[in-house]
């Protein structure tokens, strides 16, 4: 069967959204770290069966706002690009993923990246959108809506897939009606996809309640809230949206994260279906754990509770 097969290539983002699953503490990736990744990812691309793979996808980090600076890194970047290209055009893969954050003015990478890909119609662009903690100023959005529109005008069959952060403070607004999906996605011609709120990586031994509090906003909600959404989501954008809300069939089954760290690199990170979730790793890395209802624990995501996203999901579908 065949899966979704990401690369996250480095650990390494100049954007600093408020709650990076990074956290605020990564050091810059090496020249020499993100060469040995993207070796890695182009050997390990050329040994790939037929039908193995039918979405391949390349995370960051962030590529496009001044991280391939370095002319090898850069060379290297673009000839996985050219590699992805061709496995495009043999049919080796149906579909290509490329992450961008579009929050600085000159994206040229991004751009030289998606000219070297022939059937734009097989491209996915994946941003990111959130209400607060994402665009720190006024130009940061200006810079995303312009890119948005740029790529849509320039390349008019490359689609774009639009992330948001269920947080307590976008919930909240939803339940105000001050947030139009639909209209949304007319917009910006986007695909919106939503996932749940997560811990940060330097906040994993604080308590979800003291984040927000250090935040300054409601980053993870109320149960009840979440509840509230659950509700009022399902009966306005239907039964289809409503199941594809943080739903891991959306997402890579296979993910290849490369740490900042020698001893971890490559390292396979699994999805399932069933929201189980696993780092072939030393767990002490991140620890994941299921919860008792058999769900991984990232989706215990309530600032009051410590109930579970999926099974909170599921009651509301039985309603």
């Amino acid at each position: 069967m065949s899966k979704i097969l990401q690369y996250e290539l480095w650990q390494e983002c100049n954007n600093f959204c408020d709650y990076c699953t990074l956290g605020h503490n990564i050091t810059k990736t090496s020249d020499k770290m993100k060469l040995q990744a993207l070796t890695t990812t182009i050997i390990e691309l050329l040994n790939l069966k037929k039908g193995e793979v039918s979405t391949l996808g390349f995370i960051g980090g962030e590529f496009f706002q001044g991280q391939l600076h370095n002319p090898e890194v850069k060379r290297a970047f673009m000839t996985l690009i050219d590699l992805s290209n061709c496995m495009l055009i043999e049919g080796d893969i149906n579909e290509l993923w490329l992450n961008a954050t579009l929050t600085i003015g000159d994206q040229k990478d991004l751009y030289e990246a998606i000219n070297k890909i022939e059937q734009k119609n097989k491209l996915w662009i994946l941003t990111s959108y959130d209400i607060i903690g994402r665009f720190h100023t006024f130009n940061m959005l200006k810079n995303w809506e312009k890119h948005m529109a740029l790529i849509h005008k320039k390349y008019p069959e490359v689609r774009i897939n639009t992330t948001s952060i269920l947080t307590g403070s976008f919930i909240q607004a939803y339940l105000r009606d001050d947030i139009d999906i639909h209209a949304f996605e007319q917009k910006y011609d986007t695909h919106v996809f939503f996932k749940t709120p997560v811990k940060p990586d330097d906040k994993c031994n604080m308590t979800r309640a003291e984040i927000n509090n250090e935040m300054g906003y409601d980053f993870f909600p109320t149960r009840m809230e979440f509840m509230q959404f659950l509700l009022k989501y399902r009966e306005r954008e239907g039964l289809e949206s409503y199941q594809n809300l943080f739903s891991n069939d959306l997402k890579a089954e296979e993910l290849h994260k490369n740490f900042n760290d020698e001893s971890l690199r490559n390292v396979v990170f699994h999805r399932s279906s069933d929201f189980k979730e696993e780092l072939d790793c030393d767990k002490s890395l991140k620890e994941i754990e299921l919860l008792p209802c058999g769900h991984s624990n990232v989706y215990q995501c309530y600032s009051d509770h410590d109930g579970c996203a999926i099974c909170d999901k599921k009651v509301v579908l039985a309603l």
